[in-house]
């Protein structure tokens, strides 16, 4: 259904505004994400379900205040105002583990922030808004301002993973009899790394280094 720039979203919420019914929900009737309402007024996006509450309960509390369903069904789409109240983050998770529709892995990672979680928050700048982005990934805004302001997730991990070839030559090369320097050479790492993937690849290096290794390190001809 289009309503952009004929305001029949903003009149709508304001039509049920004394929605006087409690024991049943009231659907939003627009576009959704992800299940919640949502629209676009004025150059700016809203969620129906918060709109709904700051209209009929006040601002909220604190920017990290949430705008909690009783019934459970926030992720239906329902914007009863009888139905919302502000909740902080951990009551309304509380709540959330109470009806049984608590978000699992939204941010991955056992739902903890991970660095691709977060360079995705950072391309939302200037595209969503701070509640929204907490709302979408379950999380704080706080969390949100944070890796926006470069507080937190600045760097990406400097950690260079081993590559099943790379494993591949580090066996080839014990196989050869190569010391741990030569393996280095061989497999394009610091000696320092060799080591520790060979150790947690659960071997050993075929052989002690000695100066020659050092001094001289050539590959084994062998292809």
């Amino acid at each position: 259904m289009t309503t952009k720039g004929n305001g029949k979203t903003i009149q709508w919420i304001r039509d049920h505004e004394h929605y006087p019914h409690k024991d049943w929900c009231l659907m939003w009737p627009f576009s959704k994400t992800r299940g919640y309402g949502t629209f676009g007024y004025l150059g700016k996006g809203y969620y129906a379900h918060r709109f709904m509450c700051q209209l009929t309960h006040g601002e909220a509390p604190s920017p990290n205040h949430q705008a909690a369903h009783s019934c459970g069904n926030g992720h239906l789409g329902c914007v009863n105002p009888n139905h919302l109240s502000w909740k902080t983050q951990s009551e309304n998770q509380l709540d959330c583990r109470e009806h049984g529709t608590q978000a699992k892995n939204e941010v991955g990672n056992g739902g903890r922030i991970n660095q691709g979680i977060a360079e995705e928050i950072r391309a939302l700048k200037g595209v969503k808004t701070q509640w929204q982005i907490a709302e979408q990934y379950r999380i704080s805004e706080s969390s949100v301002s944070d890796i926006w302001l470069g507080r937190t997730w600045t760097r990406p991990s400097k950690i260079v993973h081993f590559t099943e070839e790379e494993d591949r030559k580090i066996r080839e090369a014990i196989s050869w009899g190569y010391s741990f320097p030569q393996m280095a050479e061989h497999v394009g790492r610091s000696v320092s790394a060799v080591m520790g993937r060979t150790y947690r690849l659960g071997l050993t290096s075929g052989r002690k280094p000695n100066r020659t290794d050092y001094s001289s390190i050539r590959r084994h001809p062998r292809s």
